[in-house]
């Protein structure tokens, strides 16, 4: 008898996945937002290669009334959907406050390590302006050596459930929503003369005291 005969049926199980959502804006950036992202003052990070972040941390905050108010508003909402859509939480009684809002630039030949955003729920990246396959890389943390004492097998193949890092393809206008504690990274920018530029945030949930029970 054939042995693929008697094989007996594989029923794969996918235990408690981490939901990363995409989105887009849907449309071209302002002039006045790009002239306001692009005069926003930089500094560079302590190793060289590693990019740039902005000298401000509340980009969002500090440029809502006028220049950035439609980029945070469709961030806002965004962040509602996930709450709602993706935790099943009751967003009349809890939501979300982006509490730090930040410039990244990237030129070439620099990247980002590996990190991950303490004392936050949910972090977002809303990319200005990308280079040619630009993506962001997830690090599995389940698959780490030390995870939970994990035992390192020799593989011949690498699966989507051992691989170490996930890629997620991005375009200018893309927004990225994913739990803070996810690590991520960014590869090096190949291009000769292109910037990567990336405006990201993170979130603490705020309630209402009148609606939210106290705890005991």
């Amino acid at each position: 008898m054939n042995n693929d005969e008697v094989k007996p049926k594989l029923e794969l199980i996918s235990l408690f996945s981490i939901p990363v959502v995409k989105t887009n804006i849907g449309r071209s950036f302002t002039e006045k937002e790009i002239d306001c992202i692009t005069s926003i003052p930089t500094k560079r990070e302590d190793d060289a290669g590693k990019g740039r972040q902005s000298e401000s941390y509340d980009i969002l905050n500090k440029f809502a009334s006028e220049e950035l108010k439609d980029l945070k508003t469709f961030c806002e909402q965004e962040l509602k959907r996930y709450l709602k859509d993706i935790e099943g939480v009751n967003t009349d009684i809890t939501n979300l406050s982006i509490t730090a809002s930040w410039l990244n630039k990237i030129k070439p030949q620099e990247c980002t390590d590996p990190h991950s955003h303490g004392n936050s729920h949910l972090t977002g990246i809303l990319y200005i302006s990308c280079v040619p396959n630009d993506s962001i890389q997830f690090i599995n943390m389940n698959c780490h050596p030390r995870s939970f004492g994990r035992l390192e097998l020799p593989k011949k193949e690498t699966t989507t459930f051992t691989a170490d890092t996930a890629s997620v393809n991005v375009k200018e206008g893309d927004l990225i929503l994913f739990p803070s504690w996810v690590p991520h990274q960014v590869g090096v920018n190949k291009t000769e003369n292109k910037e990567r530029i990336s405006l990201s945030f993170d979130t603490f949930p705020t309630y209402l005291p009148s609606l939210y029970p106290p705890f005991k």
